[in-house]
């Protein structure tokens, strides 16, 4: 994964940030929403991030986490 891949264009948030949001707590789309603002424009992107935000949480190492950061 490209942390520096856009995943809301809109807002410009990265899929690094919203990795980073689940690290730090965040366990569904609208606490990562509130913590990096995507989908706060357009919207077209709730799906895809809603999916990415389970997606971390169920595989954290995929994404660079530690079992410790696991959410």
């Amino acid at each position: 994964m490209k942390r520096e891949k856009i995943a809301c264009h809109c807002r410009r948030v990265t899929y690094g940030e919203i990795v980073d949001a689940v690290a730090a707590g965040a366990k569904t789309f609208e606490e990562v929403s509130a913590r990096t603002t995507c989908s706060t424009g357009c919207g077209k992107c709730r799906d895809f991030i809603t999916h990415m935000v389970e997606d971390i949480q169920r595989y954290p190492e995929d994404y660079g986490l530690t079992k410790q950061e696991k959410p």
